[in-house]
């Protein structure tokens, strides 16, 4: 048995009564010895997050008061930087592709978001003039796209109260929607209630636009609850009388999120920096920095003269389009999005894992700096606190970054359920990773 530095104890132990898997293993919470106060601590709704990495999803809901029980995803560095983060509580951290992975027993919440590839509208003409040119699968054909069908078997497996899945806006309309009426038959179909939402990240106090498809399911018998917003854009929005009522408050911007960090020349930047003395926060800022005493992750990538040349020349909100068309280094007519420069006052484009390659879509506002965003600063505008640490070459917390659910998109779900979730008394997990 491991002691954990928490309030509870996990075990991971042979089961050997389970005679359809054979080999696995469970992991469950065990009171026995604990206070009164401890006891009560463990009385908290579990979460199972399956295409976890890095944590976004299980992020939000821990800052609500959940438990995350284990975390299940293929990605090495992305397991990594989940282990980082909630090993220390004691959440299980199963590095493995989904559909090797067999469980049993139950958890109150299964949350995740499957790959979306196919369902994105940035990567639809491509995919098309692949499929068109017979270099590559049909939709139907793709067994990325039935990912999806592995969250949903996990579901049956272990009866949550309630599903939580995250997608792409895309996967709505895809195919005329037949998409996601599949997607709501197979919930029916294991005894779920499933709705769904497209939502703005931004509507959550995330300074960035991010539109996603939220579905929600229950088991229960109760209308399925979704967040109201609590920010909007003050400058093109009629607020509701509940909204007023509310006080939604404006949207947070780039310079709400970013404008503390330490100014870097590109190829500057350490890991584990102090934060600069004497600067005048924001709430969001000050809300950031809690819980953190050095600063991850704020290290500049190296640029061109030539790409800092450009990014000068760009006034914050323009695009590559905007630039003399002798200065374009690449096609208009097909890339006239490569490059953009954020804006100081408004929440940025959405951070998308594409950073990875080049982050030229995201120029940092200030003229003097000439460069694009730092994974910190990506990761404030995807709402992480600084004391979130992504592992990893810089690529690699691109990647990461981009594909994660912004934690204050979670934390709003999870606050929304967390009224009707009853937490079991003695969650357990029985898993069983199959070899190739």
């Amino acid at each position: 048995m491991r002691r954990l530095p928490t309030s509870f104890i996990l075990r991971l132990l042979p089961i050997d009564e389970v005679s359809e898997i054979d080999g696995d293993f469970e992991l469950k919470v065990d009171l026995s010895g604990l206070s009164a106060n401890d006891r009560q601590l463990n009385a908290r709704p579990s979460v199972l997050d399956l295409f976890a990495a890095p944590g976004g999803l299980s992020e939000g809901f821990r800052q609500v008061g959940y438990r995350i029980i284990a975390a299940v995803d293929t990605d090495r560095w992305g397991c990594s930087t989940l282990n980082h983060n909630f090993g220390v509580e004691g959440t299980l951290v199963i590095q493995a592709d989904i559909d090797k992975v067999m469980f049993k027993g139950s958890v109150d919440v299964v949350v995740g978001g499957p790959p979306c590839q196919s369902f994105s509208m940035a990567g639809r003409p491509k995919i098309n003039h692949l499929v068109r040119y017979n270099r590559r699968k049909r939709f139907i054909d793709d067994t990325r796209n039935r990912l999806y069908k592995h969250f949903v078997r996990i579901v049956e497996s272990v009866r949550p109260q309630f599903l939580v899945m995250e997608n792409v806006p895309g996967m709505i309309s895809y195919m005329e929607g037949k998409v996601k009426d599949q997607i709501l038959e197979d919930f029916t179909h294991v005894g779920y209630k499933t709705d769904f939402r497209i939502i703005n990240a931004a509507d959550f106090g995330v300074p960035q636009v991010r539109k996603r498809a939220i579905f929600i399911g229950n088991n229960i018998g109760i209308e399925n609850p979704f967040p109201h917003r609590t920010h909007a854009d003050h400058k093109h929005f009629q607020m509701t009388l509940e909204e007023a009522l509310h006080q939604t408050r404006p949207y947070q911007t780039v310079s709400d999120a970013i404008s503390d960090l330490p100014p870097l020349q590109p190829g500057e930047g350490s890991e584990g920096t102090d934060y600069p003395s004497h600067v005048l926060l924001t709430p969001y800022q000050v809300w950031a920095r809690d819980g953190s005493t050095s600063l991850y992750n704020h290290v500049a990538r190296q640029q061109s003269q030539r790409d800092r040349r450009l990014f000068r020349r760009l006034r914050p909100g323009q695009k590559m389009i905007d630039l003399p068309a002798k200065m374009r280094p690449y096609r208009s007519d097909i890339f006239s999005d490569k490059m953009k420069k954020q804006r100081w006052d408004r929440p940025s484009t959405a951070i998308v894992a594409h950073m990875q390659k080049d982050g030229l879509m995201y120029i940092q506002p200030d003229r003097e700096q000439a460069r694009t965003f730092t994974p910190r600063e990506a990761a404030r505008l995807q709402s992480f606190r600084d004391g979130f640490h992504f592992l990893g070459p810089m690529t690699q917390q691109f990647k990461q970054i981009g594909n994660a659910v912004p934690p204050l998109v979670a934390k709003a779900v999870a606050s929304t359920l967390k009224p009707v979730v009853v937490p079991s008394r003695l969650p357990a997990i029985r898993y069983q990773v199959l070899e190739h």
